[in-house]
């Protein structure tokens, strides 16, 4: 090793005597990668291939076959006693304990649901006409309001929730992914693009935390996410097409559909603060 120079660092050339820039310059460019990547990790403190937010842990409990085509969307019932889910065409209240029963309202490739807190009224969203519409509890139709946004037809809105004190929001799946909050008129009033996931499938509003549970079908994940802070913390999920997320946090239960395999999943978890 040359005098003056220490291990780790490789020196190609003699410093010459007349121009100390370039041979600073020579060093600099013949270092090592270990050597780089040490320095980088001194710099910022940070691992690079550290995942970008902590992992949490979902608890099986149990989980129920469903005999519905297209499952998507999933919805605690204000009354936190049953759920309700769509697919394709229809709206479905669930038991808990996985019994279905169908209303006889009829959509068109229906995708997300929302259970009212103020009235136990439903708000569901129709992905390929961009629309969003308020039902009773018979399935009667009180309102409905065509969404400003663009893309494909099977790139649409995707989830949707109303916190408790009844604001209303919208997930867009991709290309782009959006966060959406609605005006009292049902129309855009903010929108936000989504990139910590490859897609978003699935909404739920944490309580009046202004946090949100958000499910992703391509992912593979269940994340818990902030429009201040982003990703809080993240859920690996163990099957395929995660389509609607549901959370009961009085009894620290979530409820996820699998469109796939037309299944009910209850896991258990312990929220973050």
């Amino acid at each position: 090793m040359i005098p003056g120079t220490r291990a780790g660092w490789e020196i190609g050339v003699s410093r010459p005597a007349a121009d100390g820039r370039a041979w600073v310059s020579s060093v600099i460019s013949r270092l090592t990668v270990p050597c780089l990547c040490c320095l980088l990790l001194s710099c910022n403190g940070k691992d690079p291939n550290a995942p970008r937010w902590s992992e949490g842990q979902l608890t099986l409990v149990t989980s129920f076959s469903l005999d519905i085509d297209e499952l998507s969307g999933l919805a605690l019932d204000a009354s936190g006693t049953s759920l309700w889910t769509v697919g394709a065409r229809r709206v479905y209240r669930l038991s808990l304990g996985g019994q279905v029963q169908k209303l006889d309202f009829k959509g068109d490739n229906l995708e997300g649901i929302a259970s009212d807190p103020s009235d136990g009224t439903l708000w569901v969203v129709e992905e390929k006409r961009r629309e969003i519409l308020h039902l009773d509890g018979r399935g009667e139709v009180l309102a409905r309001r065509q969404l400003d946004l663009e893309g494909k037809e099977s790139s649409g809105p995707e989830g949707i929730c109303l916190d408790p004190s009844g604001a209303i929001f919208v997930l867009n799946e991709k290309n782009p992914g959006l966060f959406v909050t609605l005006a009292a008129d049902l129309s855009i009033a903010s929108q936000r693009e989504l990139d910590f996931a490859k897609d978003f499938s699935g909404l739920d509003c944490d309580g009046g935390s202004g946090r949100f549970w958000v499910v992703s079908d391509q992912s593979r994940m269940l994340f818990l996410w902030s429009p201040d802070t982003g990703v809080i913390s993240a859920y690996p999920l163990p099957f395929d097409k995660a389509e609607g997320v549901a959370v009961d946090a009085s009894t620290g239960q979530i409820y996820i559909v699998s469109e796939s395999e037309s299944r009910l999943y209850v896991y258990s978890v312990e929220f973050p603060e």
